[in-house]
């Protein structure tokens, strides 16, 4: 298949309330003129970025409010989308973590993260995988996961739990849709300097701009990595190499070293939880 070309086309984008989904949409806007449906929980910050972006760019943009938690307003996402228009791509992107002890995760803040962290990427892939082969205009869905779903990081047990099922989901599920004309890319950038870090308090443990990576750039390579129909796209030449080291040991000792690291960032942080 050709790349994929957004100029003109509807574009679906969860999470586009901050970090890395707003960014992603700005730049579907101003470089790729790109017209976008986006979903987040805070409806009037959505109204603020479609206010900015259509001004800005001159494009169409419309907004559905929703808790990804929520599985009415996931069918709603769905329904609400292709209303607007045919969508030609759809990136998954919305998701919470949680940075401290496992055992302090409260079983109602897991029951929120699997749901929108996983469920919801699930309910939405199977819904819009049969609407885009239906559509046959070559468009593709974008699932952002994480290096943790690549790797064991002890603190952020769950939310890297999530983000592997998502990586190996995706993973597979593109393999199914060989011959097809719609694409399957997961991204899985490494710490990136967002909302979703401060608020859970990564980014006091992780304030290194070798570790933390801007969110305009990744937000680039995401796009780069989604049109081009990557497989599995990670960003920066650190994160890269770290993931091709951990090939040649243990397991057992790559957890341990992660959980060394993490162990002494979370003693830097004044509050453990926050949603993303």
């Amino acid at each position: 298949m050709d790349d994929l070309n957004f100029t003109g086309r509807w574009v679906l984008v969860t999470g586009a309330s901050s970090g890395l989904g707003e960014e992603m949409a700005t730049q579907l806007a101003k470089v790729h003129q790109a017209n976008l449906i986006l979903v987040a929980r805070r409806a009037a910050r959505l109204l603020e970025i479609k206010t900015r972006l259509e001004q800005q760019h001159g494009i169409q943009c419309e907004i559905v409010q929703a808790d990804l938690a929520n599985p009415d307003d996931v069918e709603r996402v769905y329904e609400g989308s292709i209303r607007h228009g045919d969508v030609y791509g759809v990136i998954l992107n919305a998701g919470v973590t949680h940075f401290g002890r496992h055992r302090d995760v409260a079983w109602a803040d897991f029951e929120n993260m699997l749901a929108t962290n996983v469920t919801s990427v699930v309910r939405l892939v199977s819904r819009f995988v049969p609407y885009l082969i239906d559509k046959n205009q070559g468009g593709g869905i974008l699932l952002v996961a994480s290096l943790a779903g690549l790797l064991p990081v002890p603190y952020q047990a769950a939310y890297a739990g999530t983000k592997g099922f998502i990586a190996q989901f995706g993973q597979s599920l593109r393999e199914e849709l060989r011959g097809e004309n719609v694409s399957l890319t997961v991204f899985c950038p490494g710490g990136i300097a967002t909302e979703m870090m401060e608020t859970s308090g990564l980014n006091a443990g992780f304030d290194s701009p070798i570790v933390l990576q801007d969110v305009q750039s990744c937000a680039t390579t995401a796009l780069r990595s989604f049109a081009r129909r990557d497989n599995v796209a990670v960003p920066r030449l650190v994160n890269q190499t770290l993931l091709f080291l951990t090939r040649f040991l243990p397991r057992r000792l790559v957890a341990y070293i992660s959980g060394g690291l993490y162990r002494s960032a979370l003693q830097k942080v004044p509050r453990q939880h926050g949603p993303g």
